[in-house]
């Protein structure tokens, strides 16, 4: 989709016509939308474009095809102005909802359809509009949690990476199989028959996962293709949101020394022995346990709620937007409402 341009094709200044030119995507139902009039390719037509319920000018409309239409307004610069001014805000906004159309048709899971759907029908439109009535401070702490759901929907639109890691035979291949419900990888007696990782998207409650198998881990007995294996493992665990370490409940094997906080170790093949770990699974024995276990490790590592959905309710859905919110809540806190709710606009969004 081209973005809609809007250029002034006559000499700036006044004048006895201002010609404006839209260009792009859309640009026939623009024109007809901002004259309430139904514009037809090839015809000349005389229209009186609006802004905000107000007439502006009586004009020419012409459209050479959906994609070029010329606006031939009295040559005054103000004119001009608003109309281009109109015309931008009225091209962004359709460009914004393209772009959450998009969004909405790749939505990884429900939870993320049902965010992306509510801005589309204008959450952040009718919270800004609430905004706009609170004083600094309390605009401030209403934007921290906004910050908190939109960090927290971040994980629905775009699925944590989640490694599965741990010695040989730790049994997280049959766990890999048990989290993307189906046998996807290849289980084995056989120490080292993982030696590639392998991805794959799974969801847990309502959170959707990109879920990677890696190679196991030993010191001994490795060809070259097991050890290359081993090393794009370490390389993907390093990128993950949360590495599951799967120890056996037989033969323990701690993770590496000195892993970071976003690795959580899950006592794996616990059928094999009696042990009294919270995060002990078994797939073969209770398999809605190991589950659930899973389900609670990345929740808690991430810091998630059951659900990020809340209807009608405003989201930040990209980097930028969330680094806007945060830059907005700064000022709120300094007592800087105006600069607050001009980074917080919805054409800014």
């Amino acid at each position: 989709m081209s973005v809609l341009e809007v250029r002034e094709l006559s000499p700036r200044g006044a004048g006895g016509v201002s010609v404006l030119e839209l260009r792009g995507d859309g640009a026939r139902a623009m024109l007809s939308g901002l004259c309430d009039a139904e514009l037809k390719v090839g015809a000349l037509r005389l229209v009186r474009p609006r802004s905000g319920g107000e007439e502006l000018d009586e004009a020419l409309a012409w459209c050479e095809s959906d994609e070029r239409c010329e606006l031939h307004v009295h040559g005054s610069v103000p004119l001009a102005r608003a109309l281009t001014a109109e015309l931008r805000a009225r091209g962004a906004k359709d460009g914004a909802a393209a772009a959450l159309e998009e969004l909405l048709a790749q939505a990884p899971c429900e939870m993320a359809a049902r965010i992306v759907l509510d801005q589309l029908e204008g959450a952040w439109e009718r919270e800004f509009e609430h905004w706009k009535q609170l004083d600094a401070s309390t605009l401030a702490r209403e934007l921290a949690s906004l910050e908190e759901r939109s960090r927290a929907a971040r994980f629905a639109l775009e699925p944590a990476r989640v490694a599965l890691a741990g010695p040989v035979n730790a049994g997280k291949s049959t766990l890999f199989n048990l989290l993307v419900g189906r046998e996807r990888v290849v289980v084995s007696a056989v120490p080292g028959t993982t030696r590639d990782a392998i991805s794959e998207r799974a969801q847990l409650g309502a959170w959707p996962i990109e879920l990677v198998d890696t190679a196991g881990e030993r010191d001994h007995e490795v060809d070259a293709l097991e050890r290359e294996g081993q090393q794009l493992g370490r390389t993907l665990r390093a990128g993950a949101d949360l590495v599951l370490w799967l120890s056996p409940a037989d033969r323990p094997v701690p993770p590496p020394h000195g892993t970071p906080a976003t690795w959580v170790t899950l006592t794996s093949r616990a059928d094999l022995a009696q042990t009294g770990e919270p995060r002990a699974v078994s797939v073969h024995a209770a398999p809605q346990t190991a589950l659930r276990v899973v389900e609670a490790a990345l929740r808690e590592s991430l810091a998630l709620p059951e659900s990020a959905w809340e209807p009608g309710a405003p989201i930040a859905l990209d980097r930028e937007a969330r680094e806007r919110v945060g830059r907005a809540r700064a000022a709120a806190a300094a007592g800087d409402r105006d600069r607050a709710l001009d980074l917080l606009r919805p054409a800014a969004r």
